[in-house]
């Protein structure tokens, strides 16, 4: 449950549960909508045994059963162009995977854009617009269909807040009480991320200087801890991902593209 909750804030509190017993999905889901706003609490879902729930990029926290056979498939298309990356949970194996920082989210999403976008031109110039050929164009230019990685860094946030609460006697409102003012914690460490950064950088007008010390100067030194605050301040401040990683993810994939050449 810790590695969940730690990936579920790491993707911007966008998570899907999968699994083949409804009521062991919505125990999960119902936990991570714990740590969502009221407004993204309406965006999530909870899974039905009689009905049958397809994903849907918009949704927060998602609930899905696996068929007959015990399989589950993702569409890739509809999860490259979520806004948010995912955390994906399989009850069944307790396994926890999540897509990589907004950042390289966006990356993705873009070369995934212009790749479908070259496939439509080229099946419109040669009037091949079918139906079937738009599909198979889909399902042939796909960048890295492995987009669920496992969780690279730990954190001490939610191990610490875990530990803390599971101490608190079950029923309590205390807990309720403890989890928001957990909350409220994190929300005011995204602000004063935020804040640092405007004050580095003077809202934008230099480039950031140093990672490094803003890890130390905000207590964020643990990846997973930077990753959570990282993520809640994306929420806030959208594009904030891309302003302190952008240039170096993207300087270093043209790097890795131009090794591959030779």
């Amino acid at each position: 449950i810790c590695s969940a909750i730690s990936s579920h804030l790491q993707t911007c509190g966008c998570s899907v549960v999968v699994g083949s017993s409804a009521e062991k999905v919505n125990k999960i889901v119902r936990t991570l909508c714990l740590f969502l706003t009221p407004s993204e609490r309406k965006c999530s879902r909870l899974c039905r045994n009689e009905s049958s729930f397809k994903y849907e990029s918009g949704l927060f926290v998602q609930g899905l059963l696996k068929d007959a056979t015990g399989s589950f498939v993702l569409p890739f298309r509809q999860v490259m162009y979520a806004p948010y990356p995912t955390t994906h949970i399989d009850v069944d194996v307790n396994t926890v995977k999540q897509m990589p920082p907004c950042h390289e989210h966006i990356y993705n999403q873009r070369r995934y854009m212009r790749s479908e976008l070259t496939a439509f031109w080229r099946a419109n110039s040669d009037e091949e617009m079918s139906q079937d050929h738009i599909i198979h164009t889909d399902e042939s230019f796909t960048p890295d269909l492995n987009v669920f990685q496992d969780i690279l860094h730990r954190d001490t946030l939610v191990k610490a807040f875990l530990d803390q609460i599971f101490h608190l006697k079950p029923g309590l409102s205390l807990r309720s009480t403890f989890l928001a003012q957990f909350l409220l914690v994190l929300h005011r460490k995204a602000l004063t991320l935020i804040k640092y950064i405007e004050d580095d950088t003077q809202k934008g007008k230099k480039p950031f200087k140093s990672l490094r010390s803003l890890k130390i100067d905000l207590g964020l030194t643990a990846e997973g801890d930077l990753n959570i605050i990282m993520a809640l301040a994306e929420k806030i401040k959208p594009g904030l991902h891309s302003f302190i990683f952008g240039k170096p993810f993207y300087t270093s994939v043209q790097e890795r593209d131009m090794l591959m050449t030779f």
